[in-house]
């Protein structure tokens, strides 16, 4: 049995160009006749196009109020991670009738840990290792 490409295309308005509609199809054929196929990354957050003069090709803009709302919903999750495994880590240093024999790897795990929101890319977070208890 074989199975079609999943392909992600948008249904684009001829005269303005706007994304009206985003849709996958699995090899079936385009929705409507004047459907501009534009094939798409899948998680492009597009609502416009530019239609090149010379070529006729389509490519779809990204609207940067979208990627920047989609940068900080993923900012969000990285801090709420980081919260919960500085949570997960405080018996390391707020016990105190009780000292970690490795306390200097929590130390640093700990600094590292709130360290993570100082990289670049939210999607792609290095998390430092976490230390034997």
């Amino acid at each position: 049995m074989t199975t079609n490409p999943v392909f992600t295309f948008a249904r684009v308005d001829p005269e303005t160009l706007e994304v009206t509609l985003m849709y996958n199809t699995n090899g079936s054929p385009k929705w409507a006749p004047d459907d501009l196929e534009c094939l798409i990354p899948f998680d492009v957050l597009a609502d416009q196009a530019v239609k090149d003069p010379e070529t006729g090709a389509v490519t779809l803009v990204e609207d940067p109020a979208k990627v920047q709302a989609k940068l900080d919903a993923q900012w969000t999750q990285v801090r709420t991670q980081q919260r919960e495994l500085l949570y997960k880590s405080d018996w390391t240093c707020s016990v105190t009738d009780y000292e970690p024999p490795n306390k200097a790897e929590w130390v640093q795990y700990r600094a590292a840990l709130r360290d993570v929101t100082k990289q670049s890319d939210p999607f792609n977070i290095e998390w430092p290792p976490v230390p034997s208890p």
